[in-house]
């Protein structure tokens, strides 16, 4: 690799030089920091030029680079980063809300491709592909022993091509062939959405990315024609997207013209206002809003808003904390396909807190692991997870109600849960088989002999448990698969163990929302949320 030529560097100087009659101390600046840049460009060159010659080994001097760059945003903040050419394709089709494909949720168990669930109007729902079936052929290829990633390569193709598959599913004796036309899959944002008992709706967002608001608008108006009359929206481990989408959805529980979020960083175009959009018709319903600490960027744009203008009840426990805003600077900037994710501004919320908490002094690790208790509550800036929220800076709601700044949002009402080891569901499958998983494959086994149940869910929901020969059989199965545990250990996280074979077992013989109902009928703290509707003087005054 040549070394970089100074005379452009040169011309630089001296046009900036002759502007300085002009510009006075910010001309002198600029050449200060031209000069800065030239002389450290300079001096990695010269270490690539030294490695690249004299290395024992033969090196790849565009890997040198790369890792060059991620060194120097290191330096910077935890959130900008350097993707490569294929991190920026991968990234864009993430939150797009669309790519090509048949339509299945899959995972590869025990060498076996099974599918897990299958994606609503999706060309694997029209040929009739169902939960738990095994696809063990592949355009006339064995699937058995394939990896997660050649099975994208091979399912995933452009819009209208085909591909031909073999299932076997249980209960059925003889393996079947199906053909499927690739069409657009939708990437969705709504992963939940269903009616709880008294009227009250749930609705899970797992990101914000391109169709979040109109999923969530198609969502909010099928439950509502389902009787809904108050909400909970489920930003638990919502890692953020979009920031429009976060206005957006902000937009349909607030009233037009809000401040919903502002960003100012060090130019003057990054300093900006957003405010609640017009035309959104689900302003006045009772509104709960579920955090946990992994909720971040979108989604504590959301629920500071709500907090601020005293729109909702913000429950569960503090979020992460991630306020900065990145700009993604490819083409032109950048012509090898790659892109730079850079920070250019913080946000802040309504009453004026800002969301991001401090990361300097930092490695990336203590920063994103090193911040919470080991029960997942959020400890930010050495305090501990009883510190007095007296100490850190005090904001005011719009209604006059004391919020708290520092990072992170914080919930009105906290809604922790029981601090436990579980000793089997994570202490024996981290690194295995994930457990789910094996619930499913269980499930996916015992559902071809209970064809019974099918006949009525309300039943199965509210009566249906677990049988002592359940449990006995699914442990032989997981140490069957060579996993090694003791009782206690199975029995401490019995109810864990329940919950998850029965929700496959729902999956298994209805679907998705079925699932759902059951997943919802465990989760602790969303149960406590559904009180808030009676309990929290906020929600019913309203």
């Amino acid at each position: 690799m040549s070394t970089l030529r100074k005379p452009k560097f040169v011309i630089l100087l001296v046009i900036v030089a002759a502007g300085s009659f002009l510009l006075g101390s910010a001309a002198n600046r600029t050449i200060y920091a031209a000069d800065n840049i030239y002389s450290s460009t300079k001096l990695l060159m010269g270490v690539l030029n030294l490695v690249n010659d004299n290395y024992v080994e033969e090196v790849e001097p565009g890997e040198l680079i790369y890792a060059a760059i991620d060194g120097m945003l290191e330096v910077l903040d935890p959130h900008s980063s350097f993707l490569s050419k294929e991190s920026f394709a991968e990234m864009g089709e993430r939150f797009s809300g669309k790519f090509y494909g048949i339509g299945i949720e899959f995972d590869v168990l025990d060498g076996f491709l099974y599918v897990i669930s299958v994606i609503d109007g999706s060309p694997s729902e029209a040929v009739g592909l169902q939960s738990g079936d095994r696809i063990v052929r592949i355009d006339g290829e064995s699937a058995i022993g394939i990896k997660h990633d050649e099975v994208r390569q091979k399912l995933r193709g452009e819009k209208g091509t085909r591909v031909d598959v073999t299932i076997d599913r249980p209960g059925v004796d003889d393996r079947f062939d199906v053909t499927i036309t690739r069409d657009r899959i939708p990437i969705r944002s709504v992963r939940t959405s269903i009616m709880l008992e008294d009227h009250t709706g749930y609705i899970q967002l797992i990101r914000f990315a391109k169709t979040t608001s109109r999923e969530l608008e198609a969502a909010l108006d099928k439950l509502q024609q389902d009787g809904m009359e108050r909400l909970i929206l489920d930003l638990r481990g919502n890692s953020g997207g979009y920031l429009d989408q976060a206005v957006e959805v902000s937009s349909k529980f607030i009233p037009e013209g809000h401040v919903i979020v502002k960003t100012i960083g060090r130019n003057r175009s990054s300093n900006q206002t957003f405010k609640s959009l017009s035309g959104v018709n689900h302003r006045g319903m009772p509104l709960v809003i579920l955090l946990d600490h992994r909720s971040a960027s979108a989604s504590e744009i959301v629920a500071g808003a709500v907090q601020d203008w005293d729109r909702g009840v913000i429950a569960g426990t503090r979020s992460f904390g991630k306020g900065l805003v990145q700009t993604l600077f490819a083409e032109p900037h950048l012509t090898d396909g790659s892109a730079l994710k850079l920070t250019t501004a913080r946000y802040y919320t309504p009453s004026g807190r800002m969301i991001q908490r401090d990361y300097k002094n930092k490695s990336f690790e203590e920063y994103i692991e090193g911040s919470f208790t080991e029960s997942g509550e959020a400890v930010h800036d050495g305090e501990s997870a009883s510190a007095p929220e007296a100490e850190r800076p005090v904001f005011t709601t719009a209604g006059g109600r004391t919020v708290y700044g520092d990072g992170g949002i914080s919930p009105d009402v906290q809604l922790k849960t029981p601090k436990r080891s579980y000793p089997f569901v994570i202490g024996k499958y981290r690194g295995w088989v994930p457990f789910d998983r094996a619930c499913f494959e269980f499930a996916n086994t015992y559902g071809v002999t209970r064809q019974d149940l099918k006949d009525d869910f309300g039943t199965f929901l509210n009566e249906f448990e677990i049988e002592d020969a359940m449990l006995e059989a699914f442990k032989a199965q997981v140490r069957d698969s060579g996993l090694s545990f003791t009782d206690d250990e199975f029995n401490e996280d019995l109810d864990v163990i329940e919950l998850q074979l029965k929700r496959s077992l729902a999956r298994n013989l209805w679907g998705d929302e079925e699932a759902s109902r059951v997943a919802a009928s465990g989760d602790e703290q969303l149960q406590q949320a559904m009180q808030l509707f009676y309990s929290h003087e906020m929600l019913v005054q309203q």
